[in-house]
């Protein structure tokens, strides 16, 4: 269902004295579970405020969404994230509400939509919540619960895809940002662990990397034979590898490859077009 734009302005009040509730300074009450949904509705750790669905598209599309994946969003209101994500996407869905009324109003919505075999809603605190198997979060929570929910994320399966409507998870910088309708997205993807030494191999050379991490940045030192070397441009997207290193005559090397625990392999080209294949093992 589609937030007109007459709500708009009451958006941006609830959404500014929602951060005012999420810093724990107010209370909510009670929903009857027939009670109608009303945007602003206060609940444990938020409050309500629908997501257009042109941003819910977008989202899902950032992250690549398909029918093989879960789907779930964590304070889920009125289900209209995780019923997109089935109808439109064929993905398995899950939402995850506390409040009793929102989720009959989710349930009718599903069925409506007949997507009710692959959309399930659970009512329940949303930091109790089984994340094992997701793996693509679609959010719209507040600042306070983003930075509560940061470390749950980060441990994560590595590549699991996280999307956010307005909010940031804090220091961790998104993979990618976007604008819908005036109004910002985000996405990260869960990162490898990178951190320590890797010996990385090629025909005919052999390459030491001493890697710190932060999140997806990587600070990275190349050693070939007691030498230094210059590697730049690390960058890693999930359990996605690039850098360049260089070649014994000095030409550039550019490396790409999958992480897999204690292991890297992939393809490298070298400037002249020379390819090879390469891998890594962390000691």
């Amino acid at each position: 269902m589609l937030a007109r734009p007459i709500f708009s302005a009451l958006a941006v009040s609830l959404i500014s004295f929602a951060t005012f509730l999420w810093h724990g300074h107010a209370a909510a009450q009670a929903v009857p579970a027939d009670a109608p949904a009303q945007i602003g509705q206060i609940s444990k750790d938020s409050v309500w405020v629908p997501t257009p669905e042109r941003m819910i598209r977008r989202m899902l599309q950032v992250a690549d969404t398909t029918k093989d994946d879960v789907v779930m969003d964590l304070g889920s209101g009125d289900g209209r994230v995780p019923i997109h994500a089935a109808k439109h996407f064929g993905a398995r869905a899950i939402g995850v509400e506390l409040e009793a009324n929102l989720i009959r109003i989710s349930l009718e919505a599903a069925k409506r939509s007949g997507v009710s075999h692959r959309v399930t809603f659970l009512k329940q605190d949303l930091f109790d919540a089984d994340l094992s198997d997701v793996t693509v979060f679609a959010l719209y929570i507040s600042p306070g619960v983003m930075d509560r929910l940061r470390p749950k994320l980060l441990s994560l399966k590595p590549g699991t895809r996280i999307t956010s409507h307005h909010f940031t998870l804090g220091d961790w910088e998104p993979d990618e940002s976007f604008r819908i309708e005036n109004r910002a997205g985000y996405l990260w993807l869960v990162p490898a662990d990178m951190r320590g030494q890797w010996k990385v191999s090629l025909a005919g050379d052999e390459l030491m990397l001493d890697i710190e991490q932060k999140h997806q940045m990587l600070g990275t030192k190349g050693m070939r034979a007691g030498q230094a070397i210059n590697v730049i441009g690390t960058r890693l997207r999930g359990t996605e590898i690039n850098f360049t290193a260089f070649d014994r005559d000095g030409s550039s090397r550019q490396f790409t490859g999958i992480v897999n625990g204690n292991r890297m392999s992939g393809e490298s080209t070298s400037e002249n077009g020379k390819a090879l294949r390469w891998s890594a093992t962390r000691f």
